[in-house]
């Protein structure tokens, strides 16, 4: 129950709460958000019916609720790309499983947040108007992002890098002691 509550607050601190607090708010939290971290450890530790729905639900659920107060769309291009990297690290998360190294859980974490830069970023190159449209404009879009938003396009993404590192540590560790293994079960040694 434990780690269900974090992954909750988490995402309702890093994603929601800023919006509600202003613009200075948004650009001092941007990057730190569980959501890679709750797709990557929540198929790894939760049972098959709630790990891609916790994942899903963490995207889709702020991202209106983000939107409503904000006063932007509800749906665009962005939420489909970001529900589709969360289903792929969520099937990341399957592979990896609850047994992994935390070594290995970091080491997806870190693939989570390179293929969320390059896809959300692509898909920005793409649909957000003032990038040209050559290899250039792709490069702007995946390093610096148009001047009118801040921040860069590589700080976020180095806060993003952070925050998925602390928040998967944080989430295996918070998890890890539900599936360990009975210590009446271990042979003790000679």
């Amino acid at each position: 129950m434990i780690p269900v509550l974090l992954l909750l607050l988490s995402v309702v601190l890093f994603r929601i709460a800023p919006s509600l607090a202003g613009a200075d708010a948004v650009r001092a939290m941007a990057g730190w958000s569980p959501l890679m971290a709750l797709a990557l450890c929540g198929s790894a530790f939760f049972p098959r019916r709630w790990a891609l729905a916790a994942g899903l639900a963490a995207v889709v659920i702020p991202h209106f609720v983000i939107n409503l107060i904000q006063g932007y769309p509800l749906w665009h291009a962005d939420v489909v790309a970001l529900a589709a990297v969360v289903l792929v690290v969520s099937a990341l998360g399957a592979a990896v499983g609850k047994k992994a190294p935390v070594a290995v859980f970091l080491g997806a974490s870190l693939l989570s947040t390179v293929l969320f830069h390059l896809v959300t970023n692509t898909v920005s190159f793409f649909t957000v108007p003032g990038y040209p449209p050559s290899p250039a404009g792709w490069l702007q879009a995946q390093t610096t992002g148009l001047p009118q938003y801040s921040p860069q396009t590589w700080v976020f993404s180095a806060k993003q890098l952070v925050g998925d590192l602390l928040f998967t540590l944080t989430f295996v560790l918070a998890c890890r002691p539900l599936h360990s293994p009975d210590p009446a079960a271990i042979p003790a040694r000679a």
